[in-house]
């Protein structure tokens, strides 16, 4: 049972302690879900009384609404603010998640190659393989029966889950964490079809790049380049299900939604954010700063930071015009048929 104390709260930069009581805290919950030891976010004067009435004793309450509830607490009772409750998200979820806080072991079952270099404090779940010439720097995880294939090397403190593969001579930066069933470093689509539609397998003989703070979520697949580098610069976060072909490079803080994928030899700018199924085209360049909406269709570069959308992709108030339009063409395609038989224009 996870039993975090009100002083390691304490320790988290985005919180503003308001009543220093020592109390354990058991679990993390909402309001309505709320029980005695519990600690809650608070950004409603209803969630407030909510988590009390469900005897919860830990409160972290939206700055900005603290003197509408402030009244409704005790000494009995921890408190502090937030000016921002999804950044203290980000720092105290961290406290309760159990797959943190895993046994410091290498899982008999686990087959290690005597070359590779596996540093202190690395977790090896069952029936991991790790090929040789690995490196495995310190303070990692890696999930029950994943492949590491030779000469890969894995960054400090980052998280591999299970049925992960990692190919060979590919690396993954420090603080990244990738999800089960997600490949790095897979074979690039690359064939010669030759005047007989035959085509022939291009060996894909370079490697990926992931580099620190990145996260791939699961089913993502990164082909490894056909003579250089496909590359995930620093930060960038991809969702489930994402597609990044070969020789493709993604620029810092990219934030992926659920389905993007991109065709060989793209070129992404830094900051660009995607809704979900977002498609792009090989052999193009996409701006920094690009916003595209979900289920883009992005068939050539672009140029200028700002936000896309449709298929092909335009600028959003076009694309925004566009899809209001399309409700009336039906009723336009019958008073175009209609002048064009009153002209005896009508062919059919």
């Amino acid at each position: 049972m996870i039993q975090i104390s009100s002083n390691e709260i304490n320790s988290y930069k985005s919180l503003t302690l308001k009543n220093n009581t020592n109390l354990i805290f058991t679990n993390l919950a909402q309001p309505e879900m709320a029980i005695k030891d519990s600690l809650v976010f608070i950004s409603s004067y209803e969630m407030a009384k909510t988590a009390l009435n469900n005897q919860a004793t830990g409160f972290i309450v939206l700055e900005k609404i603290f003197i509408d509830v402030q009244n409704l607490f005790t000494d009995k009772q921890a408190l502090w603010t937030t000016q921002n409750i999804k950044a203290s998200m980000t720092e105290v979820l961290k406290s309760f998640d159990l797959a943190t806080k895993p046994n410091q072991k290498i899982h008999p079952t686990a087959i290690i190659h005597p070359t590779a270099i596996i540093d202190h404090h690395v977790t090896i779940s069952e029936y991991v393989v790790i090929q040789e010439n690995v490196v495995i720097k310190s303070n990692c995880q890696i999930g029950s029966f994943t492949l590491i294939e030779a000469s890969a090397v894995i960054g400090t403190q980052t998280k591999i889950d299970s049925h992960v593969l990692i190919g060979h001579h590919c690396e993954i930066g420090s603080r990244c964490h990738i999800s089960s069933h997600t490949s790095v470093g897979t074979d690039g689509f690359g064939y010669f079809t030759d005047k007989t539609n035959t085509h022939h397998k291009v060996p894909q003989i370079g490697y990926v790049i992931i580099e620190n703070d990145c996260e791939l979520g699961s089913h993502c697949s990164v082909d490894r380049a056909t003579l250089a580098v496909t590359r995930i610069k620093t930060g960038s976060k991809l969702d489930n299900f994402c597609h990044i072909a070969h020789n493709v490079e993604i620029g810092e803080n990219a934030m992926m939604a659920a389905g993007f994928m991109t065709a060989g030899s793209t070129n992404v700018g830094k900051n660009i954010t995607t809704g979900g199924g977002v498609h792009l085209n090989g052999h193009i360049t996409i701006s920094d700063n690009v916003f595209l909406a979900g289920n883009s269709g992005v068939v050539s570069s672009i140029e200028k930071p700002g936000i896309y959308g449709g298929f092909p992709t335009v600028p959003h108030k076009e694309n925004l015009k566009i899809m209001a339009s399309l409700g009336y063409l039906p009723k336009l395609r019958k008073q175009v048929s209609a002048i064009l038989k009153h002209l005896g224009l009508d062919s059919e």
